[in-house]
């Protein structure tokens, strides 16, 4: 394995600890998800708001490529028919004690949603 899968894989390892600890998660509905190829459905699943599902995909990278992860994450929202999708990435110099601090990135449509808007139609 590459030095950088180990390190996303690490980083995969510690987003979803540290949500099943602040959400609690006892049946472990949350978890990693297997790579699916070309229609992966994000890295983290079996999260929910309001009902709805959400995907998550984490990167652990030092030059920040959001447009590119946020449109991999909306993608694999659609692979996986969740609802969301939102990137989880890792704040330079916050490290494993301060999972918190890591940014969550999304568009605002998304926020949009969350905060009660009403689908668009097509």
């Amino acid at each position: 394995m590459s030095r950088q899968k180990r390190k996303g894989t690490a980083f995969e390892t510690q987003v979803l600890g540290y949500v099943r600890g602040r959400i609690g998660d006892p049946e472990g509905m949350i978890h990693r998800e297997a790579l699916h190829g070309n229609a992966d459905e994000g890295d983290i699943k079996g999260l929910y708001i309001g009902g709805k599902s959400l995907v998550l995909e984490c990167k652990d990278w030092t030059r920040f490529k959001l447009a590119t992860w946020l449109d991999q994450a909306k993608k694999e929202a659609f692979n996986a028919g969740a609802d969301y999708g939102m990137v989880v990435f890792h704040r330079p110099g916050k490290g494993g004690k301060q999972m918190g601090d890591q940014y969550v990135l999304m568009d605002l449509d998304t926020l949009a949603r969350l905060a009660g808007a009403q689908e668009e139609e097509s």
